[in-house]
């Protein structure tokens, strides 16, 4: 069931949106800050931070439980990437954007990353948090003990 309070604008959209304002920002108003060969080191957090996203995606899709937020979740997700982070999708994004910031080496590019960090650490994680205690209680706050939200 979906939630009818939740906002519009959900993460995925504001990591595009971001994705191509740092694009287009990187055209017409450069900014250099990393210079090559050393922007190629963001292909790997790029990449990694992919790979993190997929690999939650894929434990989300086999307990068969939603990956949007304001979705309400049927599973308690706590392994892969789960037990090292309570939050590895958003880490995931979080990551290949600062990844295309390093390759396009602006200083300006670094604001997608910082902005979807900000974005979602205020306005969806403690709303998900919040429904996790209420679904799933003394397991999830177990789980919160030990794992941090982010690294």
């Amino acid at each position: 069931m979906e939630d009818r309070s939740h906002p519009k604008i959900l993460p995925p959209h504001v990591a595009i949106i971001s994705l191509i304002i740092i694009i287009f920002l990187h055209y017409l108003m450069p900014t250099p800050l990393i210079q090559g060969p050393y922007n190629y080191f963001g292909i790997l957090f790029f990449a990694a931070g992919l790979l993190f996203l997929f690999l939650s995606f894929g434990i989300f899709k086999r307990k068969e439980t939603p990956i949007l937020p304001g979705q309400k979740p049927t599973a308690l997700v706590i392994e892969g990437p789960y037990k090292f982070t309570r939050n590895p999708m958003y880490l995931g994004v979080t990551t290949a954007l600062l990844g295309v910031a390093i390759f396009l080496g602006d200083i300006l590019a670094f604001l997608a990353p910082i902005i979807f960090f900000i974005f979602v650490s205020i306005r969806f994680i403690p709303r998900e948090e919040k429904l996790m205690e209420s679904l799933f209680g003394k397991k999830y706050l177990d789980y919160k003990k030990k794992v941090r939200r982010w690294i």
